[in-house]
């Protein structure tokens, strides 16, 4: 979850969570698989989203990572 409040406050506009050799991390270049970008997530939780709203994105993400085979 923390890592998704380090993506929302990102200062580039182009950040995303990117999955890249087996690691997630915050992204502006296209490497990777992109999980979601700041924007998308923005549009989910908004600019101060709750506990919940976060944990409930963490958990889709989690679940996405896992399909992946990470």
């Amino acid at each position: 979850m923390e890592i998704l409040r380090e993506l929302l406050s990102a200062g580039a506009a182009d950040a995303c969570l990117a999955l890249e050799a087996g690691r997630v991390r915050i992204t502006s270049d296209s490497g990777g698989l992109v999980l979601i970008s700041r924007k998308e997530l923005l549009d989910w939780v908004g600019t101060d989203p709750d506990a919940t709203a976060m944990i409930e994105q963490a958990d889709l993400l989690n679940t996405e990572i896992r399909l992946q085979g990470a």
